[in-house]
């Protein structure tokens, strides 16, 4: 009886402590829920660092909330799996403030290169001290000295391959040819990947929120997310106010390892379906793994178009419906006249043929094969002018491009790719500060690749700084349809790039396609003290 009544309490004990451990780790939800629960319209969260463990795959959750503030000054989150750090779902007029996110173990790792062969094909390293030793690829090499990126993109990687303790092998695809002006790597440098820990499945993205409308997140700081870091979808006019995504300073990191070389995985920040885009207002974005900013919609795919009826194919949700305006692209890249939905009705299975003919279409790999999956329903849409035009062509929802979108006194720098990518109207991006971006500071373009929406109308690319951009093009207002010519004028509307200044670009510095009742003026070149008008290549503009 003596032997029973000991385990029994040892069992309590055990219990008890792993019922304190949960607490711990899910103090901050608690409470945020406890304000909630009294009513409070303004929750004040005690400063210290928490460490949280997520639930359902998000570490803390926001669901149908209304006016309230969530003031987290002084807080740092640490979440401890990498899977979503923030949930917002059906929210309105919430403000959150002064938060810090980081994870343990970060949501990627890196180390530096050992072994190289002759080609660079193969490369051998050994992951830092300090470093979560669970690789995926996404790959970056940076210079050991700048420890800025060393060279572009490189996509078909192998599988990593362990070769001894903490030291990995991984080799570029069979296609690779050897290209010593872009292939620069060399022994001593820094490759970062991304790296996984989770228990219960993930979700991708730091910070996401879902038709929510004017949100505020407002000096909130992330120091490492497992795909976007902050992204939005069918929200209306949120706002991120100094809201930043940087590499976490050594004296504030956790532990005690080099310096940290990368700052989130993929974009910086993203909007999707907005039914108005949102307002950034002096954020900042640096070493992330992808874009700093992409504001878009989603095209639909069409096989076509007789008379008043267009056959989509939908891949997931179509959320187009009657009174719907809508654009469309042709193949040739040629922008119709808007037009406005009457009705959506099923339709039928692609044909063979039109399944041999999605096949040539430039796109990207998995769009292509879920278009090419032979049991697609395409849907009947019936608008309210007279069209025909062959498969090939794009529709989407005019009202869901995150149109005025508002991107003011930020900074985007040091990433792989595109500073900000501008894929809706009636919006501004002026007084920013854009340096060390790999392939355009600002793009403004629709993208049949991505199926991303759409054009952009009335747009005002102003007062912007653009220092050592990586390509020619720094400014790009373009855009084609899946023919990839240039598309003809009136692909954009009312474009203005005016008095923006460029420092240490290639030339053309500016290239302004497809506008119609555009504007360029005062766009300068710095040299030393001189300034001399920026290089500009113009196709198909009236």
């Amino acid at each position: 009886m003596m032997r029973y009544s000991s385990c029994l309490v040892a069992l309590v004990a055990l219990a008890l402590c792993a019922c304190n451990r949960s607490n711990q780790v899910n103090e901050l939800q608690k409470l945020i829920d406890e304000g909630l629960k009294s009513g409070k319209q303004e929750i004040v969260i005690p400063a210290g660092e928490y460490r949280v463990a997520p639930y359902q795959r998000s570490h803390l959750t926001l669901n149908g909330v209304n006016d309230v503030t969530i003031d987290a000054t002084g807080v740092k989150m640490i979440c401890l799996e990498t899977t979503r750090a923030i949930t917002l779902t059906d929210c309105e007029n919430v403000t959150i403030k002064g938060l810090t996110i980081d994870y343990d173990p970060l949501c990627f790792t890196q180390g530096h290169i050992i072994g190289l062969s002759e080609d660079k094909k193969v490369i051998d390293f050994r992951i830092d001290d300090g470093y979560p030793d669970n690789l995926e690829e996404r790959i970056e090499i940076f210079d050991q000295n700048t420890k800025e990126l060393k060279r572009n993109t490189y996509y078909g990687w192998k599988e990593f391959q362990k070769i001894s303790d903490r030291t990995y092998r991984v080799e570029k695809g069979d296609d690779y040819v050897y290209n010593p002006s872009v292939d620069t790597e060399e022994i001593g440098d820094i490759l970062v990947t991304n790296n996984t820990h989770v228990t219960n499945g993930s979700m991708p993205h730091a910070v996401y929120s879902d038709n929510c409308k004017n949100l505020l997140l407002k000096d909130i700081t992330l120091y490492s997310g497992n795909c976007f870091a902050f992204f939005e979808t069918n929200g209306t006019r949120n706002t991120y106010l100094r809201c930043k995504v940087k590499r976490c300073p050594p004296e504030q990191d956790y532990a005690d390892r080099p310096m940290r070389i990368r700052s989130n995985n993929a974009d910086a920040f993203h909007s999707k379906f907005a039914h108005v885009g949102p307002q950034l207002i002096q954020c900042e974005a640096s070493f992330q793994g992808d874009d700093g900013l992409n504001i878009c919609g989603r095209y639909f795919f069409s096989l076509g178009a007789s008379e008043g009826c267009i056959r989509i194919v939908p891949l997931g949700e179509c959320d187009l419906t009657a009174g719907d305006t809508i654009e469309v692209v042709t193949y040739d890249g040629e922008r119709l006249p808007l037009l406005c939905v009457k009705s959506i009705s099923e339709g039928g299975k692609i044909s063979a043929e039109e399944l041999e003919r999605i096949k040539t279409l430039p796109s990207n790999d998995n769009i292509k094969a879920a278009l090419l999956n032979p049991e697609n329903q395409y849907q009947n849409i019936v608008v309210d002018k007279v069209v025909d035009f062959e498969l090939g062509a794009v529709v989407g929802n005019r009202d869901r491009m995150g149109n005025g979108f508002l991107v003011k006194d930020c900074n985007f720098s040091f990433n792989r790719s595109r500073g900000v990518l501008i894929k809706a109207s009636n919006g501004m991006v002026v007084n920013n500060v854009f340096e060390g971006n790999w392939i355009s500071s600002i793009l403004v373009t629709p993208e049949t690749w991505w199926l991303e929406s759409g054009c952009s109308d009335n747009v005002f690319i102003e007062g912007n700084r653009i220092i050592g951009n990586k390509r020619k093009y720094a400014i790009n207002v373009s855009g084609s349809g899946y023919s990839q010519k240039p598309a003809p004028a009136g692909l954009h509307c009312g474009i203005t790039v005016k008095n923006n200044e460029f420092e240490n670009c290639l030339s053309p510095m500016i290239r302004f396609q497809s506008v119609k009742g555009g504007e360029l003026v005062g766009n300068h070149v710095l040299e030393s003290d001189k300034r001399t008008e920026a290089v500009t290549e113009i196709v198909n503009c009236d």
